[in-house]
């Protein structure tokens, strides 16, 4: 169990009740140099509208009363539809109205109606004091009214959008996931700062992004997004954010698929520093390409989140060239090291590709230096499961469908895809260990 560094300074209410439950290490405080040209003031957000939407709704509710009158209140949800082609990602869903009345006609209307006025009521007063309440803290002042949490989750998402507005211009907040390590400094809204380089640390839990005033990037050039929570922790506690060779950089991991926040954070350091390298470090899998599209694309789900996208990022690794060796490449039909596909049932499949997507760039030199360097077992690939093979398609649908169109990046995207299902391989980032340490890895695929 990592061990809490001392905090001195007092954090806001909802943050402290969200890390106290978490269990997970607290930043350690720091002194900022206010002249510093690394210290970065985040734009103010304006609740205005939200606080301004809700009480408008509220003062309809009031005027219903009084005048003895059913009140319809429109209420938006959104539920996820698959991509197929032709379908543009703002298609992507069932965008479905649906009517809350007040009274409502039935006993389970009049439960739902009461959630509803619940969330609204807890909102408004957390616009009002300037404090942030989390979902679960909504859950947890009427167990028995939500019935789930993932009943709160979805009401709160559902609000936001009938509203059209952010969940975070609601003052509501996830109960925090994000974990960052590196030499960076959070100034919050309270004046406490936030420090993330404490040695043998194995990372810190990220705060709301509407409690940071300021951000001190020090001398940070680079962020490596990494879905595993395992190697992170690794990552972070080995120092790696301060030891590597391409310089100071910060360590991010989202345990997995992101929740908004880390994903609000990782756009907030890049609209802040937009010159900034930012790469991801997945399992090569589908979920794990899912996982980088939602960092850099977004969510389906929550499209209507502002401020939650990363178009640069960069897909660092792992790909089928780093977990293939030249044997193991042979011995799976001929795929080259390179990745290039050099047997002819590789090379039919791929040029169907290739015709549908553009010509295929070539590898780096580099990426080809590194999959001799580290063969990478074949023991350490396994066979895709039937899940596995129907995400990836579904991935590949979400690409088509993608409105901008097919990029590079999404042609790399759907090469890898369709090589998981031609050899019908997938691999953890293990797989490029040097029994246990990645370092040397990360190193050489960091661009310089």
């Amino acid at each position: 169990m990592p061990s809490i560094p001392r905090r001195q300074e007092r954090r806001p209410e909802s943050w402290q009740n969200s890390v106290v439950s978490s269990g997970q290490n607290v930043p350690v405080s720091a002194t900022i140099n206010s002249s510093s040209s690394s210290l970065v003031t985040v734009p103010l957000t304006s609740h205005s509208s939200a606080l301004a939407k809700i009480e408008s709704l509220m003062e309809s509710m009031l005027d219903a009363v009084i005048a003895g009158v059913e009140l319809p209140i429109p209420y938006r949800t959104v539920r996820s539809a698959p991509a197929g082609p032709g379908i543009r990602s703002s298609q992507n869903h069932d965008r479905q109205s649906d009517i809350v009345r007040f009274p409502g006609r039935t006993i389970q209307e009049a439960k739902r109606f009461e959630a509803l006025f619940c969330i609204l009521q807890l909102s408004h007063e957390a616009l009002l004091s300037g404090k942030l309440i989390t979902k679960r803290n909504i859950y947890y002042q009427n167990p028995e009214l939500f019935k789930s949490q993932s009943m709160v989750d979805d009401m709160v998402d559902n609000l936001a959008f009938t509203l059209g507005v952010g969940r975070t211009d609601l003052n509501i907040v996830a109960a925090a996931k994000g974990l960052v390590s590196g030499p960076i400094d959070l100034v919050l809204n309270d004046g406490s700062v936030n420090s993330y380089d404490l040695l043998g640390s194995t990372g810190s839990l990220l705060p709301p992004v509407s409690s940071i005033q300021q951000i001190d990037f020090r001398c940070i050039k680079w962020v490596l997004v990494i879905e595993k929570e395992a190697t992170f922790r690794t990552l972070a506690a080995s120092g790696y954010a301060m030891s590597s060779q391409l310089g100071h950089g910060i360590l991010l991991t989202g345990k997995g698929f992101p929740d908004l926040d880390t994903r609000r954070f990782l756009c907030l350091l890049h609209s802040l520093r937009s010159n900034m390298n930012i790469f991801a470090l997945i399992d090569f899998d589908p979920d794990g390409i899912a996982i980088m599209r939602t960092y850099k694309n977004g969510s389906r789900r929550l499209e209507h989140e502002q401020d939650a996208t990363v178009p640069r990022l960069r897909w660092l690794g792992i790909h089928s060239n780093d977990i293939l060796s030249s044997n193991a490449s042979d011995h799976e039909e001929g795929v080259g090291s390179d990745g290039s596909g050099a047997s002819q049932d590789g090379s039919s499949q791929e040029s169907g590709a290739s015709s549908s997507y553009g010509s295929q760039q070539e590898r780096p030199a580099k990426r080809a230096r590194m999959s001799r360097m580290n063969p990478g077992p074949i023991e350490s690939v396994c066979p895709l499961t039937q899940r596995d093979r129907k995400k990836a398609v579904e991935v590949m649908k979400e690409i088509i469908a993608a409105a901008d169109g097919c990029g590079e990046d999404e042609f790399e995207q759907m090469l890898e895809l369709q090589r998981m299902l031609l050899l019908n391989i997938k691999a953890e980032m293990q797989a490029v260990d040097n029994f246990g340490d990645i370092t040397r890895w990360l190193d050489a695929k960091l661009p310089c």
